[in-house]
């Protein structure tokens, strides 16, 4: 959807290629070459997330989709610079299906009313976690499998399409660095074509929940205008994520108040790893750990099964993520899609002493 204000940096980093990898070091060293000519204006910032206005990003997706298919597919070989395969020279079912439904007005109202009736299912529980424990996770999938297959669907044909930008973090509010065999992009109108699934599910859902937290937690003033998100692809190697707050300076003014993350792993096994520790309230593992957290049924371990949907303050609730492996090919890369409901706050400042900076360093400004 229409993205607020994203500075020069982030532009460049989202439209062309910033990869680790040893086999793009030219296209590395031509987004390094931009990087410095934009951090002379002292904006220079890593892709963490982007902020999304819902009444721009409607018209934005819509109005893709209504493009003559000579010019969206224009669109998809220009926006192919990022990390992951080239765009196909050739649709592929998928991708036909994915345009049948970006298309038809009664597929896509199917989808959000089964989103919605499934919000009904769990959204009781989910108040009920929050309140009494400041997290909650569902015990089986929270969407039908063939949404969540549909969904993993779009989001590899996103991989394929090149839209995929190295994963970062930052250290003391001021250091940012890569995140090793990590890879995001962000769900937005300009991407609709590709994933309207995922832009639909980001907008029903979030529409709704930000209604019924504001009702429950009415000091929540959670924003009913934006939201942020990031989409994650862990391939493997090791991928993991350092003990972490998701709270940061990615969406201001606003600041992350709830995390909502929702994994698309059909083929999760226990030897794939990739899980999430629920560690307790704290900026630091030490200080989770004497937090208590056994009152509030922490830490917690929890597989990344597809439909598993997890919630929690997003400045409460220290979480990691062990180690991923990949096994057999793409589909093991893990797959985790956060969104941010966001409260309007002044967001804090960055860190202004050593001490300060040492305990940022621990908790990485943003996401899984």
């Amino acid at each position: 959807m229409a993205v607020t204000s994203p500075g020069p940096a982030q532009l460049c980093r989202l439209h062309h290629c910033s990869v680790a990898c040893d086999g793009h070091k030219e296209a590395a060293a031509i987004i390094s070459r931009r990087q410095r000519s934009f951090a002379k204006d002292g904006r220079q910032r890593p892709f963490d997330g982007l902020t999304w206005s819902w009444e721009g990003g409607l018209a934005g997706a819509f109005a893709a989709a209504a493009l003559p298919a000579r010019f969206r597919s224009v669109r998809t070989r220009l926006r192919g610079r990022g990390f992951g395969g080239e765009a196909p020279t050739a649709a592929s079912k998928t991708q036909s299906s994915t345009k049948d439904f970006a298309m038809s007005e009664s597929k896509v109202g199917r989808f959000n009313q089964q989103v919605l009736a499934s919000i009904d299912g769990w959204c009781d529980e989910l108040l009920a976690g929050l309140r009494d424990h400041g997290w909650w996770a569902s015990s089986s999938p929270v969407l039908p499998e063939p949404l969540l297959r549909a969904m993993r669907e779009e989001v590899e044909d996103l991989w394929n399409n090149g839209d995929f930008i190295q994963s970062q973090s930052v250290l003391g509010g001021t250091i940012y660095y890569d995140k090793k065999h990590v890879f995001a992009t962000e769900i937005k109108s300009e991407k609709y074509t590709v994933s309207p699934r995922m832009w639909h599910y980001t907008v029903t859902l979030t529409r709704e929940l930000v209604k019924r937290v504001n009702a429950a937690f009415p000091d929540m003033g959670l924003s009913d205008k934006f939201i942020g998100n990031k989409l994650n692809m862990s391939v493997g190697k090791g991928a993991a994520f350092d003990a972490h707050l998701d709270v940061g300076v990615a969406e201001k003014p606003y600041n992350r108040k709830l995390s909502l993350l929702l994994y698309l792993n059909d083929s999760w096994r226990p030897a794939l790893g990739g899980e999430i520790v629920l560690l307790g309230e704290g900026q630091t593992e030490a200080e989770a750990a004497k937090s208590h957290p056994d009152s509030l049924g922490l830490p917690v371990t929890l597989p990344p099964t597809s439909g598993r949907l997890i919630a929690f303050w997003s400045d409460k609730i220290l979480h990691k993520v062990k180690a991923s492996e990949v096994l057999k090919g793409m589909k093991d890369y893990r797959v985790s899609y956060v969104i941010w409901l966001l409260g309007e706050e002044a967001v804090q400042d960055a860190p202004s002493s050593a001490a300060d900076a040492s305990t940022a360093e621990t908790a990485p400004a943003w996401a899984l």
